[in-house]
């Protein structure tokens, strides 16, 4: 039976009286007697400082005319952030080990060829707290691509995606950051819920704020590169320095 612990509970594990004691501690094993004491070991459970409880108010997105809401900073008062991840070329195991250990959730956009490439990998960071949203297929620039071609990046990944992972994308980020209402409306006609861009952004584990200060709703850019833990880092340093927790991207953007 599965036991739930509520964070920050006090765990107690007690060790039992030695081999043959009687209620008193007095041991019957062979000729000798020994007396031995009960001991009571606690261990607490510290809280996760950093993982942010789902919203109780949801932002209004902007779906109007059939166009996919795109989003830079998600519009909400709580004091959370956003870890989005991009690309995916670079794969380190270390990088499943250090999700786990930080027990934040974070949204990774990759392309098509890196989730065909490694689906063990990816799989293993929504065993960890991730989740896999689209990212194109061949990293386009959208805004110089013809209306079919920019259907195939935008739709394609969709997909393939569900098949790999039994689990349809809802979230859409175009290369560079480059969209424009043709790509709103075909993410729109693909069943996304919104595009996704950013406000601040990690390189060589130093993490950038278009504003300075974090502030609310803040997403944050970082790719699968050789830095990933540092920035990492960077981004849980300066969330707890400033005050922030980090939330789940989904649970803002993904609504009924």
């Amino acid at each position: 039976m599965a036991i739930a612990v509520a964070a920050g509970a006090v765990i107690a594990t007690r060790s039992g009286p030695a081999y043959g004691a009687s209620a008193d501690g007095a041991g019957t094993a062979a000729s000798t007697s020994t007396t031995t004491s009960s001991t009571v070991t606690t261990t607490t459970v510290p809280p996760n400082d950093l993982l942010a409880p789902p919203p109780t108010v949801l932002p209004e997105l902007d779906s109007s005319g059939g166009l996919a809401p795109q989003v830079r900073r998600v519009d909400t008062t709580d004091r959370v952030i956003f870890i989005t991840i991009d690309d995916g070329q670079v794969r380190d195991p270390s990088y499943l080990d250090h999700f786990a250990e930080l027990g934040v959730p974070f949204t990774s956009f990759i392309t098509q060829p890196m989730a065909t490439a490694d689906p063990a990998f990816w799989s293993g960071t929504v065993e960890r707290g991730g989740s896999l949203q689209t990212h194109t297929i061949r990293h386009p620039d959208l805004h110089t691509t013809n209306e079919s071609t920019a259907r195939r990046e935008i739709c394609g990944p969709a997909e393939e995606f569900t098949t790999l992972f039994g689990e349809r994308p809802t979230l859409f980020r175009p290369p560079y950051g480059n969209s424009n209402e043709t790509v709103r409306a075909i993410a729109g006609r693909c069943g996304y819920h919104a595009v996704v861009l950013w406000t601040g952004s990690t390189n060589n584990g130093k993490l950038t704020m278009q504003n300075v200060q974090l502030q609310p709703g803040d997403i944050i850019l970082m790719h699968y590169r050789d830095t990933l833990n540092a920035d990492l880092d960077d981004v849980v340093a300066r969330a707890r320095a400033e005050g922030f927790r980090i939330a789940r991207l989904e649970d803002y953007l993904v609504q009924p």
